[in-house]
């Protein structure tokens, strides 16, 4: 698992570093960006592997294996803040590279489908994206329950490409500039109309992590 301070540069990695979970989100900042949505992964790389395999639990077996990899541990180049992880992408057509933070579900709190939560630069501002382990459909248009302590908010999603990642509207960033601040955790519940996935990501060191992401956004 990588130690706090670490930044994930995708370039620097050869196949997955962190728990297995978060190579499924390493592997989602891969092809999740719109700019970079024709980006491939090679058939060798383990991730596109794993993500081949149709059972799920065999699929998550599969993530944590290539996570225990030697081979995909982050080079020390800023400090992250608690558990969250700064992921740099580079972008196959030249330009800016795609730069976000993100966290793991508690493993223990959450349905098996929940990989996480992303925050990614955005040409304003930032994003928030819920990372899934299974795609959605892309047309859907998913209920998202919300909860910090004791305060609930519905948002509808929009199902990014290729399906795995859901992106939350604007009112998200003003929850992660408000009360998620204060908040140790947050409870997530995704209602897409067929199934319903539920999970815990924790909160703690949002501030320093957001600011972070912010230092090194592209545009600023």
């Amino acid at each position: 698992m990588n130690a706090p301070g670490k930044i994930i540069d995708v370039r620097a990695v050869a196949g997955p570093p962190c728990p297995f979970l978060a190579i499924a989100i390493v592997a989602f900042t891969c092809v999740a960006d719109i700019k970079m949505s024709d980006a491939q992964i090679g058939t060798s790389d383990p991730l596109e592997r794993c993500k081949s395999i149709s059972d799920q639990l065999a699929r998550l077996r599969c993530y944590e294996d290539a996570a225990s990899s030697p081979k995909q541990r982050a080079r020390p180049d800023s400090a992250s803040p608690g558990t969250w992880r700064l992921v740099r992408t580079p972008n196959p057509r030249g330009g800016s590279d795609a730069v976000s933070i993100m966290q793991t579900a508690d493993l223990s709190r959450s349905d098996i489908g929940l990989a996480g939560l992303i925050l990614r630069c955005s040409e304003r501002s930032f994003e928030v994206l819920i990372v899934l382990l299974e795609p959605a459909q892309p047309r859907a248009r998913p209920q998202v329950k919300l909860t910090t302590s004791g305060s609930t908010v519905v948002l509808t999603a929009t199902v990014v490409s290729p399906g795995a990642a859901l992106a939350l509207p604007n009112e998200a960033v003003a929850l992660v500039n408000g009360p998620w601040r204060l908040a140790p955790e947050l409870a997530l519940e995704v209602n897409d109309g067929d199934k319903v996935i539920r999970g815990v990501v924790a909160l703690e060191g949002l501030v320093p992590a957001l600011a972070m992401l912010m230092s090194n956004c592209p545009s600023r």
